[in-house]
């Protein structure tokens, strides 16, 4: 037996901080089990009418020798369920039903209200008809801005629409 060898017992400084690390990054990954479902719906939302409203000017800008607009209608049934259908000439809507659970949007300002609906629709150039800028806001824990510019182009913004 070797009088200078020490018999060591416990773990050693790097080894608590892997075992710190790892339950750090687990705890992190495992958070998104907890949080609620409602913090994403309205950024759901916004991404649906920005893909939506992209797919519509592109389609207008397609068919922009027929001269038929595109358009892209936000309803809000009478259950207070919130939609978005793409509407072509001649050719069946595609729909798309929002998360029961968000609220009204904002357009430019103003609540839409159940059974109602708001269109926007792109002529052959692919710019809105109305050649006028809209605001879509979806409220909810965040707030999120969609902003339709005269053009056609539809993009988020922070700030408030031009």
């Amino acid at each position: 037996m070797n009088p200078i060898q020490t018999h060591q017992q416990g773990f050693t400084l790097i080894e608590l901080v892997m075992v710190i690390v790892l339950i750090g990054i687990l705890s992190y990954g495992a958070s998104s089990l907890f949080a609620s479902k409602s913090t994403y719906v309205e950024f759901l939302a916004k991404e649906q009418l920005i893909s939506q409203a992209l797919l519509a000017q592109q389609i207008a800008l397609g068919m922009s020798a027929t001269n038929n607009p595109v358009s892209l209608v936000i309803s809000r049934s009478g259950a207070g369920e919130t939609s978005i259908s793409l509407i072509k000439q001649a050719q069946p809507p595609m729909q798309e039903r929002l998360d029961s659970s968000l609220s009204s949007p904002l357009i430019d300002g103003v609540a839409l209200a159940n059974g109602s609906s708001h269109t926007f629709s792109w002529n052959g150039e692919a710019a809105l008809s109305d050649n006028a800028n809209h605001e879509v806001r979806f409220v909810g824990d965040r707030t999120y801005r969609v902003c339709f510019s005269a053009s056609g182009y539809v993009y988020e913004s922070q700030a408030v629409c031009p």
